[in-house]
């Protein structure tokens, strides 16, 4: 990629300790946010059919709760990818690579994560709220905690290669100490959340039978994660 120059990155704004490289959308990022809204569209078409009567429209109706969460998901993913364009406005190879990969890590994870969501929903309430997706023994939510733990830490392992891309091109973004500082701390929260992902896959298979669903548990530990680690990059940030 072309270096930038000084020139340009003053007339950057500002936005959380770093210079807008990329508010201009390139093509590339056009086309991640229609695969993205078209990964929100199939949360619906994959599993549900138009209602044809009142019972069915109930049905539906107890089914927003779960397709609110993970298309709430959805949109976490895409504003993290929107975030990233913004502050390094990368449009080479590398960048197209990694997009596409994004995209097809999101449009698998989307399955097991509309799966497992609904059948938590169902389990908290007893059977109230709905699930489409029948699983009929422990064997087969514990290959779905598997499914949902390894495709979530795919996910986080692509933001992960992608900000430490982006900070492995420092001379070229002309990116400052503190940029750079933020990148790959960045890229290394994203890494932990791949970690948590996978533990919760790993819990899955060595749980008792009758204590699996307690692998979902897991993800709770992305709120001490996260937590933890923007408050150790705060105190360990250079100025």
């Amino acid at each position: 990629m072309t270096q930038l120059s000084q020139d340009f990155i003053d007339r950057c704004p500002v936005e959380n300790d770093f210079r807008m490289r990329g508010l201009e959308m390139t093509r590339i990022e056009v086309f991640v946010d229609a695969a993205f809204a078209f990964a929100v569209t199939l949360l619906v078409i994959s599993f549900d059919a138009i209602p044809r009567n009142w019972n069915e429209v109930v049905v539906a109706i107890k089914s927003i709760p779960a397709f609110a969460i993970a298309a709430a998901q959805l949109v976490w993913l895409w504003y993290e990818h929107s975030v990233w364009s913004k502050r390094f406005g990368l449009d080479d190879g590398m960048t197209v690579f990694l997009s596409g990969l994004l995209l097809v890590t999101v449009l698998v994870y989307i399955y097991p994560l509309r799966i497992m969501i609904e059948g938590m929903f169902a389990w908290f309430s007893s059977g109230y709220l709905p699930q489409t997706f029948r699983l009929e023994s422990y064997e087969q939510l514990a290959g779905m905690f598997v499914f949902l733990g390894i495709s979530f830490a795919a996910v986080c392992l692509v933001f992960a290669w992608m900000n430490f891309y982006a900070a492995g091109r420092r001379e070229q973004l002309l990116l400052s100490d503190r940029e750079h500082y933020l990148a790959r701390s960045t890229a290394w929260s994203w890494s932990g959340s791949a970690v948590i992902g996978l533990a919760s896959a790993v819990m899955a298979l060595l749980l008792p039978i009758p204590w699996t669903p307690f692998a979902g548990f897991t993800y709770f530990l992305l709120g001490v994660w996260i937590h933890f680690f923007l408050t150790w990059r705060y105190h360990h940030a250079p100025e």
